[in-house]
């Protein structure tokens, strides 16, 4: 019995020498809510002197993220703060290869799933043997989904001083993490700024595939992260062009942008790390500048926008407006040859004229630095709108639901429905707004080539461009068997002219879409309701009353002018991110032992009032100013969604729901905030601070 005991015991000390390594390679597991993280070790055991590894580890929960160093347009890094016994020396974290993880107009730089953050470690060759080195860890990172939130959590790894032992497990899963972190490797890079572009040039590259190329800066301010990376293979490398950001202002130059530069090989994804060099000359078998795009000469940007232009009629983009002109060359295919041949070259007038119009906007924007493209009015929410409620407005005329009549005939909708010359024009010019979304073959170049030059020929290949789009109706105005061939003008032109209105509805709501990306749901609202007030407009008018007509003129002036105060959301939305912190009683405690003022705005995504004074009041450039020189933070507490403790703090100022502000300063305190009124201004907001 006592010889079985012996046995038991013995098993169980075998067990236990075992499993002590496993306490000191692994910190405990810490949930901090989204994340799961651990300190883990290539060794056990390390020798004095020796170099090892220690990784953050972090498992996220499905769908969520946290940045890397540069987080992109919005977002903190992962941050990891340590305390190390003396002697022990650290180094930098070996960041993962980061993703781009885009979310609406906004695109960020993070990670996904389970990433590593290596730190090299030596300790002193001081050290002892039976000595145990603890490494202590603070970490820090902004985790997000849907929402955002801030998470921390502490953790703590034993290393023995000693003959040095491995650990199997994590010393395979760090230097596989190791093996894939951007090294430098012999590229050789060069930025300038060209246009108001960034032209970024990469030679001596590795093998690999480059053709989805992207360049994460370590710093902010080099790219504008939300506008695309487009590479352009050359003989001995590739380019990357994109937007330029607020480092490059005013002429300003850095004098070098290190990062890493992505590409694939055999389906993997890899980067290596690359310093670019200011105005440096790096030949990779391109121009030198970004004017002389692909090769594509005058002659060649000419022809290609010729056609471009010709399959531009084919694009779904102008089908709904290019669907009227048929309409109307049908109801004159069997009148007088003139009248049909007038009414072609009206609509090629007013396609060229606003082909010539664009061309011009172009120039001057250029010639002002900014950055430009095919289809730029389209980055305008303001226009988008515009255009959305006009194409609603004609499926309404198309339909039947109203027919404007007197003065009113030469306005609005109902340009492109005339058969007379400027009907024509307008199509004409509608048709080309309409048709920017679309690039056709041969175009891509053409533009390009056409925007990287001097005004005369950038307007000629415009002029070359419009020409190839209104051709096609230019010839059936000179070509009699051709006209003769469509239908006679009949009951079947009515229903033609009603089935033509769902293309409109269509090209609306793809609109709309678009405005949805770039502003959110407040401008989706705002031009909703701009369709309402104009549907309200259209239906006011078939009264005779005068003081009715005078309302219906008044809806169709708000429905034109509520598209005209939409805004892209981006620029003040990331500033008020940057400078918010999420709300907690801690946070406003914490931050006004830190002498802070303390902005707290109870918010909701549902709450209009709410919106509405963050647009015109919170995001607003005065205001956010203000913050920063009175030493303001900004805590959010978002209650778009049930939160109990945020209804509680709500209920002990006396409301029920939001919005509610409250101004907190370190001469007041933390006991009871000041209350402000639901419509903010200015003036408020600054007189709660100086109290």
């Amino acid at each position: 019995m006592i010889r079985f005991l012996t046995i038991i015991l013995a098993t169980i000390c075998l067990w236990i020498s075992l499993l002590m390594p496993a306490a000191a390679r692994q910190s405990l597991p810490v949930d901090t809510g989204k994340v799961t993280s651990s300190l883990v070790s290539t060794h056990d055991m390390v020798s004095p002197g020796q170099s090892f590894y220690v990784a953050l580890r972090t498992q996220l929960d499905e769908g969520w993220h946290i940045y890397w160093r540069n987080p992109g347009d919005s977002g903190e890094p992962m941050q990891i703060d340590w305390d190390l016994p003396a002697g022990v020396k650290m180094g930098q974290i070996d960041w993962p290869l980061p993703h781009r993880i885009p979310t609406g107009p906004i695109v960020n730089y993070g990670f996904e799933g389970t990433p590593l953050f290596p730190i090299e470690f030596t300790v002193p060759t001081s050290a002892k043997t039976g000595d145990i080195v603890t490494l202590s860890a603070q970490f820090y990172y902004l985790v997000c989904k849907d929402v955002c939130i801030p998470e921390n959590g502490a953790a703590k790894i034993l290393i023995e001083i000693g003959q040095p032992v491995e650990d199997a497990l994590w010393r395979t899963e760090i230097e596989t993490a190791l093996i894939a972190v951007p090294r430098k490797s012999g590229v050789q890079g060069a930025i300038r700024k060209v246009d108001g572009s960034l032209d970024m040039r990469f030679a001596d590259l590795p093998n690999g595939d480059f053709s989805d190329a992207y360049f994460f800066p370590y710093e902010q301010g080099i790219v504008l992260h939300s506008q695309a990376q487009t590479a352009q293979n050359g003989a001995d490398g590739i380019s990357l062009t994109t937007g330029a950001d607020y480092l490059w202002d005013e002429g300003a130059t850095p004098e070098a942008v290190t990062g890493v530069l992505t590409y694939t090989e055999d389906g993997i994804y890899h980067g290596v790390e690359v310093d670019l060099i200011a105005n440096a000359d790096v030949n990779i078998g391109l121009p030198n500048a970004v004017r002389t795009v692909g090769g594509v000469t005058f002659w060649g940007a000419v022809i290609g926008a010729f056609f471009g232009g010709l399959v531009l009629n084919l694009m779904p983009c102008v089908f709904p407006i290019i669907s009227l002109k048929a309409l109307s060359l049908s109801k004159s295919a069997h009148s007088e040859r003139a009248a049909s041949r007038r009414l072609a070259w009206a609509y090629t007038i007013g396609v060229l004229a606003t082909f010539l119009l664009l061309a011009i906007i172009l120039i001057i924007l250029k010639t002002t630095g900014s950055q430009i493209g095919w289809g730029f009015q389209l980055q305008s929410p303001k226009v988008v709108g515009l255009l959305a409620l006009l194409l609603f407005v004609i499926g309404l005329n198309l339909l039947g639901v109203f027919e404007f009549g007197g003065g009113l005939q030469n306005t609005g909708a109902a340009l492109t429905q005339k058969d007379g010359w400027s009907g024509s024009f307008f199509t004409g010019a509608l048709a080309v707004i309409v048709a920017t979304p679309c690039t056709a073959p041969f175009m891509a170049g053409a533009v390009g080539y056409a925007l990287a030059q001097s005004a005369v020929i950038m307007v000629a290949i415009f002029m070359a461009l419009g020409f190839g789009f209104a051709l096609p109706f230019l010839i059936l105005g000179y070509t009699p068997a051709l006209l003769t061939k469509l239908p006679k003008p009949g009951p079947w032109m009515e229903r033609f002219k009603e089935l033509l209105a769902f293309p409109m509805f269509a090209a609306a709501i793809w609109l709309v879409w678009v405005l949805s990306l770039q502003t959110g749901s407040l401008g989706v609202l705002i031009v909703l309701t701009a369709g309402l007030t104009a549907a309200l407009g259209v239906w006011l008018f078939k009264f005779s009353v005068r003081w009715v007509k005078g309302l219906a003129i008044a809806a169709a002036l708000l429905a034109v002018y509520l598209p005209l105060i939409v805004s892209s959301p981006q620029a003040d939305a990331l500033q008020t991110t940057k400078a918010a912190q999420a709300w907690s009683p801690d946070a406003i405690a914490q931050n006004l032992s830190e002498g802070r003022n303390v902005f707290v705005d109870f918010t909701a995504a549902w709450c209009v009032t709410c919106k509405v004074n963050e647009i015109s009041v919170l995001n607003k450039k005065p205001v956010q100013e203000m913050f920063a020189q009175t030493n303001t933070v900004v805590l959010i507490a978002d209650w778009t969604n049930k939160d109990d403790v945020i209804a509680a703090e709500l209920a002990s100022y006396g409301r029920a729901g939001v919005p509610l502000y409250l101004v907190f300063t370190p001469t007041t305190g933390y006991e009871k905030g000041q209350v402000l009124p639901q419509i903010l201004s200015y003036d408020v907001i600054k007189e709660a601070l100086d109290r």
